[in-house]
């Protein structure tokens, strides 16, 4: 890095004062039901459980226990799909605000995008991508305005996608970062961001920011809300 310093003027964002929207930050804080509070404590009895060298490894480590953390933290029928629906849980919060921001913009069809990197769309299981999807629905947001990036898997279908994104045909489009992180330029009408889970990784929650504050962006101001369940990984 000091020999590449030598010969390169790096400029960071920071640096370059980019015409970019302000982004106003939003942490939805969320208390977990009865379900995941016992939930959490079988999994703290597990990684005793782990360090005391009680399990074989094979059966059971540390890295099932952080996962199924992470799946408890977004939604408990993760970890069971005959637990029921929390409506005050993290899928039912972002679908309350993704419904509040698509009404209040429908006469500019300003356009949102949620990301969760877990439970991705599924058609034999549970998973929260379809969840919010009919939450949406329900609350009458129509189907076609409703898009997960999984759908399009060629690189003409993205390019039909993101087209449809950016002139607001397509308001609320749900992915992961690996698949909707670098590389998608659809900030023209974005107006919030949700993320619905924590990645590992702060670089990932970069390139989730960078889709919508982003030059470009006609909105001066963008909101982004970050989701949280109480005493479980998303804290940690």
């Amino acid at each position: 890095m000091s020999m590449f310093r030598m010969t390169a003027d790096i400029q960071t964002a920071d640096m370059l004062n980019l015409h970019v929207p302000r982004a106003n930050f939003h942490t939805v804080v969320i208390k977990p039901s009865e379900w995941q509070k016992d939930m959490i404590a079988e999994l703290a009895e597990r990684a005793e459980n782990i360090r005391g060298g009680k399990v074989d490894p094979r059966i059971d480590n540390m890295l099932r226990v952080t996962n199924d953390g992470r799946k408890l933290a977004l939604d408990q029928r993760l970890m069971n799909e005959m637990l029921p629906d929390d409506p005050n849980g993290k899928v039912a919060s972002c679908a309350y605000n993704v419904f509040r921001i698509w009404e209040e913009n429908r006469d500019k069809r300003l356009t949102q995008l949620v990301f969760s990197d877990l439970s991705t769309p599924s058609s034999d299981k549970f998973n929260v991508y379809n969840d919010l999807k009919n939450k949406l629905i329900f609350k009458d947001v129509p189907a076609e305005e409703i898009a997960f990036i999984h759908d399009f898997e060629t690189e003409a279908k993205k390019k039909e996608l993101f087209a449809k994104v950016r002139k607001g045909q397509i308001r609320v489009l749900i992915g992961s970062t690996q698949k909707m992180g670098a590389g998608t330029n659809i900030q023209d009408l974005l107006i919030a961001l949700h993320d619905l889970d924590c990645p590992w990784r702060p670089s990932d929650l970069a390139q989730r920011l960078g889709r919508i504050v982003r030059q470009g962006n006609k909105n001066p101001e963008v909101q982004i809300f970050r989701y949280v369940t109480e005493g479980t990984f998303d804290v940690y």
